[in-house]
Parts: C-alpha cells; sequence; structure tokens
C-alpha cells in the first residue's frame, strides 16, 4: 500500500508542479474552464462550505477575505448569501479569486465575470475527486506541495480504513435517509454518489446501490424502506440534540417492522459533513466503519 501511495503522491507533485512551474498558474476547473493566474493568490473570497471546508484542512484560511453567511468553518468578512452572491461586497474586498461550488452558484461565474473578478469552480462528486480538489485548491492558494502531501495523507487514511472492511466475511445491510418530518418525502443515495461509495468504504451494504438518479440521489417512500428491510439506517443531524430525523422514522407506523427500525439501530451523522464531498466526510467514514464493525 505504501508503494502505491507513493507513487500517487509523485504524480500528482508532477501535476501540480507542471503547472506551478510556469510564469502563471493554469488550472482547469469543474465547470472544464481554462483558469489562469497571473500571480499568486493573496486574497481569495469562499463563496460556499465546501470550498472552505477545503480551505481549513489545508490550513490556508489567512488567504481568505470573505465568507457566505452559511459559514462556520472560517472567522472571516460575511459577504451574505451564497446565492445571488453580493457582488458589490466582493468588489469591496477585492480578492484575486472567488471560489465557488457547482450546481446552482453556477449562474454567479457570468455575473462576476462582468465584473473582471476571477472564478473558480470546484464540484467534487466522489473520493477522487476529494484527492484532485485538495491538490487544486492548494495550488491556487500558493501551497502546491502541501496540498500534495495533505491528499496523500488522506487517501491514506482512506485506504487504510476501505482495505480493513473489505476483509470482514460479513457486512451490514444499510440504508442512508434523508427525511425531516415526513416519510412520505425521503431521498437516498445510490449508484453514482459519494455516499454510495461511503457506505461500502466503511464495510456496509448500501441496498440502494442498484438504483441511482441525479448525481445518484433518488427520492423513495416508505415502503422502499420496507421492501429493502435494512439492518441499519443513516440520518442526518444538523446541530447538537438535533433528533428529528430518527424520531420521524421511529414514529412512523410504515416503518415499525423494518429491522433497523425495531432493533434501534438508526445511526445519526453529522448532517454537514455528510452533504458534501469534502475532507470533513473522512470524519463520517470513521464513525461509520466502526458503528458497522459493532454491528455485523
Amino acid at each position: 500500500m505504501k508503494k502505491g501511495i507513493k507513487k500517487y503522491g509523485v504524480l500528482l507533485f508532477s501535476f501540480v508542479l507542471s503547472v506551478v512551474s510556469l510564469a502563471q498558474l493554469a488550472l482547469v476547473d469543474d465547470l472544464g474552464r481554462f483558469v489562469k493566474f497571473d500571480s499568486q493568490v493573496q486574497r481569495a473570497v469562499s463563496a460556499a462550505p465546501l470550498v472552505s471546508d477545503y480551505i481549513k484542512y489545508l490550513g490556508l484560511e489567512e488567504k481568505v477575505v470573505g465568507v457566505t453567511d452559511w459559514d462556520t468553518s472560517i472567522e472571516s468578512e460575511k459577504i451574505g448569501d451564497m446565492f445571488p452572491l453580493n457582488i458589490e461586497k466582493i468588489i469591496f474586498l477585492n480578492p484575486d479569486v472567488v471560489l465557488l461550488s457547482g450546481g446552482f452558484q453556477e449562474p454567479e461565474v457570468e455575473r462576476l465575470e462582468r465584473y473582471d473578478i476571477k472564478s473558480f469552480v470546484i464540484n467534487p462528486v466522489s473520493f477522487n475527486d476529494i484527492y484532485k480538489t485538495i491538490t487544486l485548491v492548494g495550488a491556487i492558494l500558493g501551497e502546491p506541495e502541501k496540498a500534495v502531501e495533505l491528499s496523500s495523507k488522506f487517501r491514506q487514511q482512506f485506504l487504510g480504513i476501505a482495505k480493513n472492511a473489505f476483509l470482514w466475511t460479513k457486512k451490514p445491510t444499510v440504508l442512508y435517509l434523508m427525511v425531516q418530518s415526513n416519510v412520505g418525502e425521503m431521498w437516498t443515495a445510490g449508484t453514482g454518489s459519494y455516499i454510495n461509495e461511503l457506505i461500502a468504504y466503511a464495510g456496509g451494504l448500501n441496498l440502494a446501490a442498484p438504483y441511482s438518479g441525479n448525481n445518484g440521489f433518488f427520492q423513495i417512500g416508505p415502503e422502499f424502506v420496507v421492501a429493502q428491510n435494512p439492518d441499519i439506517i443513516i440520518v442526518d443531524s444538523y446541530f447538537e440534540g438535533d433528533e428529528t430525523a430518527k424520531n420521524t422514522l421511529l414514529n412512523a407506523p410504515q416503518l415499525k417492522n423494518v429491522k433497523a427500525i425495531k432493533n434501534g439501530k438508526i445511526v445519526t451523522v453529522d448532517g454537514n459533513k455528510m452533504s458534501q464531498a469534502s475532507p470533513s466526510i473522512m470524519d463520517v467514514l470513521i464513525q461509520l466503519n466502526k458503528y458497522f464493525g459493532d454491528n455485523r
């Protein structure tokens, strides 16, 4: 394993050097845009909590001059909502680049370009994307070597957990459910989602894996949960003491005979970390790996 990790690190480092060694940094973002940096970035606006999670993992918070009101990772000047962005406030902060996430923030690129504000979009949707994005953000913020090292460290930790779980002879069946107050409006994650990867790498058998949807996520009803009858159900919590999702499932008469409900095998994870493919997902991977291992 160590040999493979070393090779991976060398390849990443070669990639980063290939762009950093030029007089100007040139990278392709997740919209396929070729973005050039004529000088080193000293002032960055993080326009999404996803972006801030990468910056915090890299320990480069000092380069950030602005974050959205939704940000809990980095202490900096607030710029308002994620969409639409407060262009006037961003202009006032005079950033070298605005780092955005994909999806609903993509239209903001055109708005920023009208004012000659450089932007770079990240949209990681898999564990491989996490490794890549760590190196991209690190290169943009002037620490390519540190980024390669941390990306390799993340991958090494992930592989250690996944390899151990792969050797388990018995694995629990699992469903991830996004639910609030109504079991008639639930979502789950199948093939094509990073959560499907997460469950597999943690040592579980995702019962939604045969199905897919937009980026792997699709809507289901209680009948789907009953039919799949998982050993374990994963739900989100967004603040300390939040048991909304768990209680909704426990109080749903349609689900009373589901194994995970009957046996109290509902594991609650941090929804802020679970909701994005970023370095913080490692905390969830560690938690689920231990829970699955204890409940095989």
